[in-house]
Parts: C-alpha cells; sequence; structure tokens
C-alpha cells in the first residue's frame, strides 16, 4: 500500500508521519504545501475546510486525516 502525505517542511507531526510510514515500511509521496510547484494543493485542503497537516491519503483515494490517525490505521 501506498500514501500521499501533503504537509510543509517545518510541520513535526508531518516529519513524523513521514518517519512511521518509512519505520513501517511502506511507500509514500510526500508534497510540501510551502513550495512554489505545490501551492495549488494548499488552495485544495484549504477549498476542503482542512486546517492542518500533515493530511494523509492511502492508495484507493481514502482520507486517513493526520498523524494520529495514521498512527491508529497502521496498528
Amino acid at each position: 500500500m501506498s500514501y500521499v502525505v501533503l504537509g510543509t517542511t517545518d510541520c513535526e507531526f508531518c516529519t513524523k508521519a513521514k518517519y512511521l510510514l518509512r519505520e513501517k515500511g511502506v511507500s509514500f509521496t510526500s508534497y510540501s504545501l510551502d513550495t512554489p510547484s505545490s501551492r495549488w494543493l494548499l488552495t485544495l485542503i484549504k477549498k476542503a475546510g482542512m486546517t492542518t497537516v500533515p493530511q494523509i491519503w492511502d492508495n484507493k483515494g481514502h482520507h486517513v486525516g493526520g498523524y494520529t490517525q495514521l498512527k491508529e490505521h497502521l496498528e
């Protein structure tokens, strides 16, 4: 299974989420919302009413949530 992680470079929980996925041997793609090339993603998550990062999805498109929900999801 693969995941998508949307976060920012200075986000402690984003870093923890990526570390957890690596630790579990799970592949993921990470997008940093504070880079110019990913600004459009920031607009999308704001329009969706999401106000915190990380925001994580699985490979089937299901929204997992943030770090805490990811941790519970992987257990």
